[in-house]
């Protein structure tokens, strides 16, 4: 194995978690909007071992809170009453806590990296 290949689980996991944030800057940037609904990031490992995968998925339960307007136009509104709008779905505290473990599992796969980079530099030194 190369250490060049060596890499290559930490770039794909850097590329799944990196996806992951911003599905996190995403849902936190309309936590306030009405009838958003809350995305989620799923993570798998590729066959033959060529790294880490990352799908994302929107979250249609839990619903959100149905919040009371007036004056909304004839067939406006995505409520399941009429009259009423359906707030979003995404909870701000479990959003912090993930963007929390993004960061560390973001932070834990550059070590690697950096290893490999330190590795490349002696032997390009040694060979000089």
């Amino acid at each position: 194995m190369s250490l060049i290949s060596a890499m290559y689980p930490s770039v794909t996991a850097l590329n799944a978690f990196g996806l992951g944030t911003q599905v996190i800057a995403n849902n936190l940037a309309n936590a306030a909007t009405d009838g958003f609904k809350t995305s989620r990031t799923t993570y798998a490992e590729r066959p033959r071992y060529s790294g880490v995968g990352a799908a994302v998925q929107k979250m249609e339960s839990p619903p959100g809170a149905l919040r009371p307007v007036e004056g909304l136009p004839e067939g406006r509104g995505r409520g399941v009453v009429q009259g009423f709008l359906e707030t979003s779905n995404t909870d701000v505290a479990l959003e912090m806590i993930g963007l929390i473990l993004h960061s560390r599992a973001y932070q834990a796969n550059t070590k690697p990296v950096s290893a490999v980079n330190d590795m490349l530099g002696t032997i390009i030194n040694v060979k000089v």
